[in-house]
């Protein structure tokens, strides 16, 4: 039985209705998550080389665009094992509490030890929220759903950055950092009013609210009218984590006795030492290596000195904000085209687009024609490509490759992963620029994409439009990619 078979009759406006406001209400943090990325770049900007307390150095100025990244672990860890004890609700609830305190501080910072201080709680808090939020849309949404609306996170997160930037053009940046406030508040009030999963509630024993869940997520429904999806999943539950179920549901479609195969749960090592784990393991963390070098996540803090190094015929910051709102243009496409295309196709496509614009933008710093637009709108183009595809989608595979009973603590393990690489290509901008030149940089992330793009070809499995049921059984099977695909 597959996780979700429509044997409910589900499929109509309420039900998807209901599906895109839970799904908005989570993307609110990933509209936090935009801001707290995006801010580095603006005060670096207004703060280089400033004579003020709160002047940074080259040095001061690398650490404090890439200590985010650094952090971020922390907070995944934790994140890994306190989402499936507390559930993901509530950890994303809390963690608004220390991000408002983080804004709260750089609006008061006299120092450049508070504006550290205040993003070292920042990556804490971003490494807290970034997994259970996918892992939460992708366990509330149906398959006909999922890849579009997993990939709102993404939106919300691009829309933040965009904001961000636009705001940077008229206000100074203690003023962006005040507005910046509004995020955690409107999060923790909205969060308040949608469901827990119920496929989390389902492996705590509580079958009653998971079924109150599903009626709210189905367009608020009678109980009957989602009997048959509660029942799917709590026999997927079972049969993935033997999980002891109370007697809670009065219909037999739902079994209420401890299965006799429930007599021994595997630890979390050995969770994470199945085949199938392991191989999305590999693909997860590849497939961020790829992102964040084609993606030119090293050089985005820094975005505005490289403008005034190349000699940008716009204002930077204006450049600036032209990029955030075709980040956000990028991430609407990509939602759109992933039920299109698939994850395959469309990572293809943005992962083209990016290692070109890196290879194009080493031949221009290298032979330098009297062109200054060209490096301009390799970067719009950059801009847009990166969220169009590859910096949405292993984010989302994360939720899709790991089986339920590993999926916490895989997707703290896998952010966690992805934020030491951000910092890696942040921390190391600076010395990698020293050694070959922006040139050269480019050279060498360039060169990471077309290998990438290779190794994706022949291992990224094709998940879109399949239950996770599905898409766990088969992918514990696969071989290669070509035995991987949607029917």
């Amino acid at each position: 039985m597959t996780v979700y078979d429509n044997k409910d009759k589900t499929d109509n406006f309420r039900s998807t209705f209901a599906q895109i406001v839970a799904t908005l209400t989570f993307s609110l943090l990933s509209f936090s998550i935009g801001f707290v990325i995006g801010m580095p770049t603006i005060v670096i900007g207004a703060l280089r080389n400033d004579p003020s307390p709160l002047g940074m150095t080259e040095t001061a100025a690398s650490w404090f665009g890439s200590v985010v990244y650094i952090m971020q672990p922390l907070g995944s860890g934790v994140s890994a094992f306190l989402q499936d004890i507390l559930g993901r609700k509530k950890c994303l609830m809390a963690v608004n509490i220390p991000n408002l305190i983080a804004w709260i501080i750089i609006y008061f910072a006299t120092r450049t030890a508070h504006l550290f201080i205040a993003q070292i709680i920042m990556g804490i808090a971003m490494g807290f929220l970034e997994a259970p939020i996918l892992s939460y849309i992708g366990e509330i949404t149906q398959p006909r759903l999922r890849g579009i609306l997993t990939s709102f996170s993404g939106v919300f997160y691009n829309l933040g950055l965009m904001v961000l930037n636009s705001m940077s053009t008229v206000m100074d940046w203690r003023s962006v950092v005040l507005f910046s406030m509004l995020g955690p508040v409107a999060a923790f009030i909205a969060l308040a009013f949608v469901p827990d999963s119920p496929a989390w509630l389902v492996t705590k024993g509580r079958v009653r609210d998971a079924e109150k869940a599903y009626q709210w997520l189905r367009g608020w429904v009678r109980p009957e009218d989602v009997k048959h999806e509660l029942a799917a999943i709590v026999d997927y539950v079972k049969e993935s984590q033997s999980v002891k179920l109370v007697n809670s549901v009065e219909y037999a479609a739902v079994p209420t006795k401890e299965s006799p195969e429930a007599t021994k749960v595997p630890s979390r090592l050995q969770l994470l030492m199945e085949p199938g784990v392991r191989r999305a393991f590999r693909i997860v963390f590849l497939y961020f290596i790829i992102m964040a070098c084609s993606s030119l996540w090293g050089m985005r803090p820094f975005f505005i000195e490289i403008l005034e190094i190349i000699g940008s015929p716009m204002q930077p910051h204006a450049v600036l904000a032209i990029c955030g709102g075709l980040q956000t243009v990028g991430a609407i496409c990509g939602g759109i085209a992933m039920k299109l295309m698939g994850k395959r196709h469309l990572s293809f496509l943005s992962l083209g687009l990016c290692t070109f614009c890196c290879l194009g933008l080493g031949v221009y710093l290298t032979l330098r024609p009297d062109y200054p637009w060209i490096p301009v709108i390799l970067f719009c183009i950059s801009y847009f490509a990166g969220p169009l595809g590859i910096i949405i989608i292993p984010w989302i595979l994360i939720m899709e490759l790991f089986p339920l009973r590993a999926r916490g603590m895989a997707g703290g393990i896998c952010g966690a992963v992805a934020h030491g690489l951000f910092f890696t290509t942040t921390k190391t901008y600076y010395s990698l620029v020293s050694l070959v030149d922006i040139s050269g940089a480019c050279y060498f992330y360039g060169a990471v994409g077309v290998l990438g793009f290779i190794y994706l070809y022949w291992d990224l499995p094709e998940t879109e439009g399949v239950s996770l049921e599905e898409i766990e059984r088969k992918f514990s099977e696969r071989r290669n990619s070509k035995q991987y695909r949607s029917s």
